[in-house]
C-alpha cells in the first residue's frame, strides 16, 4: 500500500496525472499553471539556497524535494475547495430534506423535492440513484428498500450528521411520532454544526497562514544567526581566515537538514487544510473502539502491574550496574525507559479509555434521538430493546447490560446509572437518571421529560463536537511550532560550532 502511495506521488510530476488527479475533485489544471508554479518554486529554493550557501549535492536534494512535494501542494488546494463544496452540499441537502419531509411526511416525497435545488454534480447524482432505487420497491436485506436508498447517499459521504437525520426519518415513517418536534431538534443542531464547520474551517485557514508566516520568519532567524557568526571573522583582521562558517560541513548539513525539515512543517499544514469537513474529529475504527472497550473492562491492575514490572526489570538493573560503572548519561536513559515501561499499562488504560469516551460523546446524542422518537409510542424497556439495531456498535455492550439489569430490577434508579459507570461521562449518568424518571412517569405523562431529554442531548452534541474541535485546532497549534523548534535546534548547533570557530581564530592570534 505505502509502494502504490509513493508511485501515485511520483506520477504526480507529470503535469497530465496532475491535470486528471484536480479533475476528479471538479476542476481543471492546465500544464501552463503548473510550469509557472515549478519555476516560481525554483527562484525561491534557489535564493534560499544561495542564501545558505548550500554545496551543489545538498541543493540538488533540496530542488528535488520541493518538485516532488509541489504537485501534492497544489492537491491539497483542490482538495480543501472540493471538500467545502460536499460540505456546502450536505448541509443543503439536509435541511432541504427536513423541510420536505416535514412537509410531505414521506421520505420519496421528500427526496423527490430535494433533488429539484440541485442542477448537477455528485449531489444530484446520489440523490437521483436513491430514488430509483427506492421506486423499485425491491429490497436485499431486512433494512428495507427506502433505508438501502438512502445508504448510497450515506455511503457516498459518510457523515454522522446524515445517518442521524436518515435514522430519524425511518424511524418517524416506521413508529411515528412528534414529526415538528424531532425535526425542529435536527435543524438546530444541524444550523450549531454548520456554523461550526465553517468557523473551524477559517481557524484553520488563519492557522494555516500563522504556519507560514513561522516557517519564513524560522528561516530568516536562521539565515540572520549565521550571517553574523560568519562576519565576527572581520573583529580579528591580523587573522587570515579564508573559509567561511557557512561552509563548514556540520553548518552544511544542519542548514541542508533544516530546510527539509521546513518543507515537512510546510506539507502538514497543507495536509490539515485539505482534512474532510463531514468529519469534524479523528474517527477511530468501531473494531479498534470495542477492543478498547473489553481491554477496560477485563482490566486487572495487579496484573498488568506484574507484567509491567516484568518488562521493566532489564532495563532498571542495567541502569543500577552502568551507574556503578560511572556511565551516567547511559544510565539516565535506561532508568526513562524502565519508568516508561514499568507505567506502560496506566498510560495504555489512559489512553483507551480516552478514545472510548470522545467515541461515546459523538454516539450517545445520535442514540438518545432514536430513544426520543420510540418513547413515544412505547415504553422504556421496549425503547431500549428496539434502538439496539441502530445504536451505534460502541453502545451496544452497555446496552445488552442494561437490558440485562433492567429485566432484573426493572424499577431499580441504580440499573440505570450503571450505564458506563466507569467513564466520566456526566452528562451520561443524568440521562439516564431522566429515563428512569419517564419509566416512572409512564409513556402517557413523559412529555416533558422527553422535551427536556431532547434538550439534554443537543446540548451534549455540541460538547461532542466542541472536544473533537479543540483536537483539531491542537494539532494545527503544534504545527505552528514545529517550524521554532527546527530553528531552535538549528541555532544551538551553529552557536556551538561558531564558538569553537571563534576560540580556533583566538587560538591562531595567540600563535601569531
Amino acid at each position: 500500500m505505502k509502494q502504490k502511495k509513493h508511485l501515485w506521488r511520483i506520477g504526480l510530476m507529470d503535469p497530465r496525472n496532475l491535470a486528471k488527479e484536480v479533475h476528479v475533485y471538479g476542476y481543471n489544471f492546465s500544464w501552463k499553471t503548473h510550469l509557472s508554479l515549478i519555476v516560481c518554486s525554483l527562484l525561491g529554493m534557489g535564493a534560499i539556497g544561495v542564501v545558505f550557501h548550500l554545496n551543489a549535492v545538498y541543493f540538488a536534494v533540496t530542488v528535488i524535494a520541493v518538485v516532488v512535494m509541489l504537485p501534492i501542494f497544489v492537491l491539497t488546494m483542490y482538495k480543501r475547495m472540493y471538500e467545502q463544496k460536499r460540505f456546502g452540499d450536505v448541509t443543503t441537502y439536509l435541511e432541504q430534506m427536513l423541510y420536505a419531509y416535514q412537509k410531505e411526511g414521506k421520505v420519496l416525497s421528500a427526496l423527490k423535492e430535494t433533488a429539484m435545488i440541485f442542477d448537477s454534480g455528485q449531489m444530484r447524482e446520489h440523490i437521483d440513484r436513491a430514488i430509483a432505487y427506492i421506486e423499485t420497491g425491491v429490497s436485499s436485506t431486512e433494512r428495507g428498500f427506502t433505508a438501502e436508498g438512502l445508504a448510497i447517499i450515506e455511503e457516498a459521504y459518510e457523515c454522522v450528521k446524515i445517518h442521524t437525520v436518515h435514522d430519524t426519518l425511518l424511524s418517524i415513517d416506521q413508529h411515528g411520532g412528534n414529526v415538528d418536534g424531532s425535526i425542529i431538534l435536527l435543524l438546530e443542531d444541524l444550523e450549531v454544526w454548520k456554523r461550526r464547520g465553517y468557523k473551524l474551517q477559517a481557524q484553520k485557514k488563519q492557522q494555516h497562514t500563522d504556519n507560514i508566516i513561522s516557517i519564513i520568519v524560522a528561516t530568516a532567524l536562521c539565515a540572520i544567526a549565521l550571517y553574523v557568526i560568519d562576519g565576527m571573522r572581520d573583529l580579528f583582521p591580523s587573522v587570515a581566515v579564508s573559509t567561511s562558517i557557512m561552509k563548514l560541513p556540520l553548518i552544511q548539513l544542519t542548514s541542508f537538514v533544516f530546510l527539509l525539515w521546513e518543507l515537512w512543517v510546510l506539507a502538514r499544514s497543507f495536509r490539515s487544510m485539505s482534512s474532510d469537513w463531514l468529519q469534524s474529529g479523528e474517527i477511530k475504527d468501531a473494531e479498534y473502539l470495542l477492543h478498547c472497550y473489553d481491554k477496560i473492562r477485563d482490566y486487572d491492575a495487579m496484573t498488568e502491574k506484574k507484567k509491567s514490572l516484568l518488562w521493566a526489570s532489564p532495563f532498571l538493573i542495567a541502569a543500577v550496574i552502568v551507574f556503578l560503572m560511572h556511565r551516567r548519561g547511559i544510565a539516565l536513559l535506561l532508568l526513562v525507559v524502565g519508568m516508561i515501561c514499568l507505567f506502560q499499562h496506566r498510560m495504555i488504560r489512559k489512553l483507551a479509555k480516552e478514545d472510548v469516551t470522545n467515541a461515546l460523546y459523538a454516539a450517545m446524542p445520535q442514540w438518545m434521538i432514536q430513544m426520543a422518537l420510540l418513547l413515544q409510542h412505547n415504553n422504556v424497556q421496549v425503547s431500549i430493546a428496539k434502538s439496539m439495531q441502530s445504536a451505534p456498535e460502541i453502545l451496544r455492550p452497555e446496552l445488552q447490560l442494561l437490558q440485562e439489569r433492567l429485566s432484573e430490577h426493572p424499577e431499580s434508579l441504580a440499573a440505570y446509572t450503571d450505564f458506563w459507570k466507569d467513564y466520566d461521562v456526566p452528562e451520561a449518568q443524568s440521562l439516564m437518571k431522566m429515563l428512569h424518571s419517564i419509566a416512572e412517569a409512564g409513556t402517557g405523562n413523559a412529555n416533558l421529560q422527553i422535551t427536556n431529554m431532547l434538550q439534554r442531548v443537543q446540548e451534549m452534541q455540541q460538547l461532542s463536537d466542541q472536544r473533537q474541535d479543540e483536537s483539531s485546532r491542537f494539532k494545527m497549534q503544534m504545527v505552528f511550532l514545529y517550524p521554532v523548534f527546527g530553528a531552535t535546534v538549528k541555532l544551538l548547533i551553529d552557536l556551538t560550532l561558531g564558538s569553537v570557530y571563534m576560540m580556533s581564530m583566538l587560538g591562531n592570534m595567540g600563535g601569531v
